[in-house]
């Protein structure tokens, strides 16, 4: 009788920690680290609106070639000098004075 009701209560308490072990863990750790492997292989291009158009800046042969694109040619997604980078862009409202320009990366 006693070694059965022994075995009873070490199951009862190995089923208790199981379900507690987790919720425990989980608040004691505050924080880690994520490793990623990789590597940065050119320079982002820089985008500077101008009056009805953007400037666009590329790094090209270890130096920067810049192009100007209009809003509309933006808005039509053509993309005439850039083969590292395509813009795009679209309003978000009909005043059409606000606008998300998206730089997509070849």
């Amino acid at each position: 009788m006693f070694k059965s009701a022994a075995c009873i209560i070490s199951g009862l308490g190995l089923i208790l920690s199981s379900f507690l072990s987790p919720a425990y863990s989980a608040t004691i750790e505050n924080g880690g680290v994520i490793h990623f492997r990789g590597a940065v292989v050119a320079d982002p291009c820089e985008v500077t609106p101008r009056h009805q158009q953007f400037a666009i800046s590329c790094p090209e042969n270890n130096r920067m070639k810049t192009h100007t694109i209009s809003y509309d040619e933006a808005l039509r997604g053509h993309h005439p000098h850039s083969a590292l980078a395509a813009v795009s862009m679209k309003y978000l409202n009909e005043q059409k004075t606000l606008a998300v320009v998206q730089v997509d990366y070849r």
